[in-house]
């Protein structure tokens, strides 16, 4: 088999995944109390939201486990009308990304999963159109790593 070649995760997987995720998201003391926490989705409003963005599995090994990983954005969609408004927002994105990475005991994975590390991008911002509104959206890339 090719060094080249990731055997990719099944649905399954990203479901199982996706749980956790939102466990995980809803337990971070970073994310403002008026913010929705969506998966794989944006709300109108103020809103985290983590996007899968591909997943593989790195290695097997001889007893039929396997190391994967799985890459991930988290986003924070606000509506910051001033300077100091746009860092706050970017500082959100910055401290849920630096929490995940100082995890030490992540949540549990179905069927014998743990999670070894998470690694994170700096974060960078995008604007969009949302209903009416303009909204700054900040967006770290992040890569989980876990194993059976």
């Amino acid at each position: 088999m090719s060094e080249e070649y990731k055997e990719k995760l099944s649905k399954t997987e990203y479901d199982r995944i996706g749980d956790m995720l939102l466990e995980l998201f809803a337990d971070c003391p970073y994310i403002p109390t008026d913010a929705k926490i969506k998966y794989n989705s944006k709300d109108v409003g103020k809103c985290v939201y983590i996007m899968t963005a591909g997943g593989s599995i790195k290695s097997r090994d001889v007893i039929g486990g396997f190391t994967a990983e799985l890459a991930i954005q988290v986003a924070y969609q606000s509506f910051p009308t001033g300077n100091g408004q746009m860092i706050t927002a970017q500082n959100v994105v910055d401290n849920i990304t630096s929490w995940l990475e100082d995890i030490d005991n992540f949540p549990k994975l179905t069927g014998n999963r743990k999670i070894t590390k998470i690694t994170a991008e700096p974060s960078f911002s995008t604007v969009e159109q949302v209903e009416n509104d303009t909204a700054t959206v900040y967006v770290a890339n992040v890569v989980m790593e876990y194993e059976v």
